[in-house]
């Protein structure tokens, strides 16, 4: 099924905010616990009572999170009562990481913003630039991705200008896990790649294990499962050595989903249960909302569909309780592609004794399965998430289809069709205006030197005037021919991505770019077994025969007067 890949896309997120709220290793003692509260009748409404409270919801919430909350709002009462400026901040910025954890993400997001109005005003950069961070980290687990990048992006430019690594490269896989929520994968993964570069850099065994397994993931939505899985298997192997259970459970359950694409169903499952057992050890709902709805996928797969609802049902139950909305979508898409296969699956009635008669009814399933369907897709465009849509569509396309709703059918897969286009688009514009940022830096840059020049001039005018005016020419020509390469070169990279015709428009200002023709065609030349061709030959041979084939494809197209569009890989479009 196709689900699988996005569920496992979407575990990672649970884990992302990791970076500015470290996960507990292990529950506190109660012994701890025990010795803090003999101490708190003795509290005399003072500063060491706020620290007190603040101390015991901390390890409070380890084992009971209501409780830990219900401490950390006396003690940030009790801060306001005494104007203890610091218990104040400190019992509320502990608040918030409480309703995170807690998926209470409202309460959460609400107090950020007051955090980061406070230090706003007191120009507090680093204090700043972590709570944007936080409020970003928010909005992502609330699948609103818009305001998780703007939040995000803040955070990175103030880090970026008080110089501070580790903040940076903590914005820099905040930014790939939202990107790759967009599904934009080859941009999100540029991100991951710089950021474990940057962990590595300061030997963080933890934030190195955390950018393992986001990368496995970036290449397995690429269909790299090779790749995948060698990142997996080394996240797993710190996070064990550290003992971090929650990581541990999200590696077992990646591991689990590579298992599952190569059909070796008894270890994916083993996987996915063993991730389970923790989870319900340290009761992390969303996690394990996440893992039955992969068990559920597993056993749609394996044609036992009473099971795959079972479990679907369960993860969907988990996720409402916690109000995941991507979560919800995913299962409620599963369930829909269960019922289109009990509509389909040919092989059902002879095995009738082991479905009750409700599973029996094809035109009910395939109503199901569109009702479902339909549902799923109306919150991923409520929050934006185009690919998961995209194949939701696919399915509810077969389903119109097989119900003889051509008319839906059609429509389902344009939709379908679409949204896989805007992918490719989107990563254009990515691109595009990345050439354009740069490009405009350039030019900033050089009008800089070319005022200190000029202030030059201003000063030594009388005394070397006629060096200076050598000298000014001789400058004024290398600036020229610097920027004239540099446009060259930006115009070159342009025409790479775009159309020469689109490009010189783009140039030109023109916008928004459109044209209309009443019929048109378009060429899809790929070619044959180019997979198994490439596979072990040398890479530098392979580039050199494409290169030949494309500046061929070129010519061609030149001499008749049409229009390339893309190349993606071994197809010209």
């Amino acid at each position: 099924m196709k689900s699988i890949l996005l569920a496992s896309l979407f575990t990672q997120l649970i884990f992302q905010f990791s970076f500015a709220i470290a996960d507990d290793k292990h529950l506190s003692s109660q012994a701890k616990i025990d010795s803090l509260l003999a101490e708190l009748p003795n509290a005399k409404g003072d500063t060491n009572e706020v620290v007190l409270l603040i101390n015991l919801s901390k390890e409070t919430f380890k084992r009971d999170k209501t409780k830990g909350i219900e401490y950390s709002i006396k003690s940030n009462e009790l801060a306001k009562r005494i104007n203890f400026e610091s218990g104040i901040v400190d019992s509320y910025s502990l608040l918030a990481i409480q309703y995170f954890k807690s998926n209470q993400l409202r309460e959460s997001i609400n107090i950020y913003h007051e955090l980061v109005e406070k230090y706003e005003k007191d120009n507090d950069k680093k204090q700043l630039a972590r709570h944007y961070g936080n409020l970003g980290a928010s909005y992502l687990n609330n699948s609103d991705y818009k305001l998780a990048l703007k939040y995000q992006n803040k955070s990175y430019e103030i880090y970026k200008e008080i110089n501070d690594s580790v903040g940076l490269a903590t914005n820099l896989i905040n930014i790939c896990l939202i990107q790759s929520r967009l599904g934009n994968f080859p941009l999100s993964l540029e991100y991951g790649l710089k950021s474990l570069e940057m962990f590595e850099q300061l030997n963080d065994s933890n934030k190195i294990a955390h950018s393992f397994g986001i990368i496995g993931v970036l290449y397995r939505s690429m269909n790299n499962d090779n790749k995948a899985l060698e990142y997996y298997k080394k996240a797993f192997k710190i996070n064990q050595h550290l003992e971090n259970e929650l990581q541990m459970a999200e590696n077992l359950a990646n591991i689990g989903g590579i298992y599952k694409s190569r059909r070796k169903f008894d270890s994916a499952l083993n996987n996915y249960l063993d991730a389970i057992e923790i989870l319900e050890k340290l009761d992390y709902k969303p996690y394990l909302a996440v893992q039955n709805g992969n068990i559920g996928n597993l056993y749609a797969d394996l044609k036992d569909y009473s099971k795959s609802l079972e479990y679907y049902n369960k993860a969907l139950e988990l996720n409402r309780e916690i109000n995941r909305k991507s979560g919800i979508a995913n299962n409620l898409g599963g369930k829909g592609e269960v019922y289109y296969l009990l509509a389909t699956d040919t092989t059902i009635d002879n095995r009738s004794q082991e479905l009750s008669r409700n599973y029996l009814n094809k035109e009910s399933n395939l109503i199901k399965s569109i009702d479902y369907l339909e549902s799923a897709i109306d919150i991923l465009n409520e929050i934006g998430e185009i690919s998961t849509a995209s194949m939701f569509y696919e399915i509810l396309h077969l389903a119109y289809e097989k119900q003889g709703n051509y008319k839906k059918s059609l429509y389902s897969l344009r939709k379908h069709k679409e949204l896989n286009d805007s992918l490719f688009k989107q990563e254009n514009a990515d691109k595009i205006a990345a050439l354009e940022k740069a490009r405009e830096d350039d030019l900033k840059q050089k009008e800089i030197e070319k005022q200190k020049l000029k202030i030059a001039e201003q000063e030594k005018r009388e005394q070397l005037i006629l060096y200076f005016s050598i000298g000014f020419i001789i400058v004024m020509a290398v600036v020229m021919f610097i920027i004239y390469r540099l446009l060259k070169r930006s115009d070159k990279l342009l025409y790479n991505v775009l159309p020469v015709s689109i490009a010189k428009r783009l140039k030109n200002k023109e916008h928004p770019i459109s044209d209309y023709f009443t019929q048109a065609s378009i060429v899809f030349i790929d070619i044959v077994n180019f997979t198994e061709l490439a596979r072990d030959e040398d890479p530098r041979r392979v580039v050199e025969a494409l290169n030949k084939i494309f500046t061929h494809y070129d010519t061609i197209a030149n001499k008749y007067g049409l229009e390339k569009i893309k190349t993606i890989g071994d197809s010209y479009m």
